[in-house]
């Protein structure tokens, strides 16, 4: 009798946790784009090597969390969410590769997000470089009464760990039991370099303000990353993730405490009465969490940018990023002569291409250079802290062995002295563009001291450091010099002579 009631309750729990299986395994569709032209369609051939390749990385989804691949000229990647399990993530890939072939059945480049792993294809090679378009935004229409503030920072957390993780995947949660709980999620495709994955996911929350605050819950999906936030818990951390890379060979199976797990084994079947109350307790739990997870995405908006976006809307970052050396050396192509915009005290300065198309300008600070690292930290420091349509925005760093670097927003008329003092280019500042040069001058001027958060001295204005956008309009420049002054401070000391 004894014997058929454990084999009752064992019966019991194996199929509640088929059941729960078949419920945790489906994968939930949230956003695609096919990308190339109207004429760009997909022939018989190329379909046929597509879903040979997306079949074969499927098959490495149930051990691998990421993974790419190639086949007759067509590229192909997936990335699961660092959290799911391998049964999921397969589940997730094989669901999203048919999914994609069918919603862009004529495209040769294509991109597919679900809640649980990504899907791209594209016909050329897209691994290891940073992906920051095409963009969708997904948010809830309920307005939430967290601050706006606090939930930028819970995120920009996420957004400054995920990168120096190895799955570079980072999820975190506050305020729980709480009346305002906070949940969020960060990931990067783990092809890209940390400062890559740092650039990317800066990127995205530079549309915190436009698209996200306020809502209850919302997402950004790029190609090379993604955030998400949410106030219910929608991320499992306990559950065991795949491997995190596609060239590692299965974990063997481990002999170690055979006896003991055993043991554990027999137990459970023992008391089997008492773990299908567990089990059923934590089914509950999911169930109401995904009932909670899918009312909200029902009350969910969609808003797609592609690579087309006006630049300016990227310019409202609060933070600043930090690049490794490799990714600079590549955007100015070695800092080449031929990349080189100009000369200053401190160094030269080069244009530069990021894998996104972005172009930017890299100050090099000469080794030997009058500028030294606290100049250096005093530029990064102030001008971060600076937002004003009339001073250079800096976009970030990089301090790796003797180098240090400052990326800024590339500026296509260079500097104001290059059409002062040039005997052609100084015709076409006519009087109007002059007048707007120096109103730009002095907004920019006005906001240093008396409206931004610090009042700053630059001690450095000349026609070199204002630098002028495809616009013509001003922005101010080299902070490297400046000095704060703090509350009703009128003035203070110097013990060196600095600036021109």
């Amino acid at each position: 009798m004894v014997l058929l009631q454990n084999l009752g309750a064992t019966l019991v729990l194996v199929l509640i946790t088929i059941r729960i299986g078949s419920v945790i395994t489906q994968a939930t569709y949230s956003y695609h784009v096919c990308l190339g032209s109207s004429n760009d369609t997909a022939n018989t051939h190329y379909k046929t090597n597509l879903n040979t390749l997306l079949d074969s990385l499927s098959s490495k989804a149930a051990v691998y969390s990421f993974s790419n691949g190639t086949f007759n000229g067509i590229f192909s990647l997936y990335l699961c969410r660092g959290d799911v399990t391998g049964e999921l993530c397969q589940n997730c890939v094989q669901n999203a590769s048919q999914d994609v072939q069918n919603r862009c059945p004529s495209y040769k480049t294509a991109i597919i997000w679900y809640d649980e792993c990504m899907v791209i294809f594209n016909n050329s090679n897209i691994f290891g470089l940073e992906q920051t378009y095409p963009r969708a935004f997904l948010w809830n229409n309920n307005t939430s009464p967290n601050d706006t503030d606090a939930v930028f920072a819970f995120m920009y957390t996420l957004v400054s760990k995920a990168p120096l993780t190895d799955m570079m995947f980072s999820v975190d949660a506050s305020g729980v039991g709480g009346s305002q709980p906070r949940y969020g999620l960060a990931q990067c495709r783990r092809d890209i370099s940390s400062g890559a994955c740092s650039d990317c996911l800066g990127q995205l929350m530079s549309n915190f303000e436009q698209y996200c605050q306020g809502r209850r819950g919302w997402r950004i999906l790029a190609p090379s990353c993604y955030l998400r936030y949410e106030e219910y818990l929608f991320f499992a951390q306990q559950l065991v993730p795949p491997s995190s890379v596609s060239n590692a060979p299965p974990p063997p199976p481990s002999n170690r405490n055979g006896g003991k797990n055993t043991i554990m084994i027999v137990i459970g079947i023992a008391s089997a009465a008492t773990t299908v109350l567990l089990t059923l307790v934590g089914f509950y739990c999911y169930r109401r969490r995904s009932r909670k997870g899918s009312h909200n995405q029902r009350q969910t908006r969609t808003h797609h940018v592609d690579e087309s976006t006006d630049s300016k809307e990227q310019e409202d970052g609060r933070e600043m990023l930090y690049f490794d050396l490799k990714t600079i050396d590549v955007a100015t192509n070695g800092f080449s002569d031929g990349n080189k915009l100009g000369q200053g005290g401190f160094g030269p300065v080069y244009k530069g291409k990021l894998h996104n198309g972005k172009e930017i300008a890299v100050k090099r600070l000469l080794k030997n250079a009058g500028q030294g690292l606290e100049e250096f930290k005093t530029e990064v420091k102030l001008i971060v802290k600076l937002q004003h349509r009339n001073l250079v925005r800096l976009i970030g760093c990089c301090i790796e062995g003797d180098e240090k670097l400052l990326v800024y927003e590339y500026m296509a008329n260079t500097s104001l002295d290059s059409f002062l003092f040039n005997a052609t280019k100084c015709k076409d500042l006519d009087w109007a563009k002059r007048a707007n040069i120096v109103r730009g001058i002095a907004r920019g001027l006005l906001y240093l001291h008396e409206d931004s958060r610090l009042k700053v001295i630059h001690r450095d204005l000349k026609a070199s450091n204002i630098l002028l956008d495809d616009e013509m309009n001003a922005k101010i420049s080299d902070f490297g010099t400046a000095r704060t002054f703090y509350g009703n401070q009128i003035e203070t000391s110097t013990n060196r002579v600095v600036g021109t």
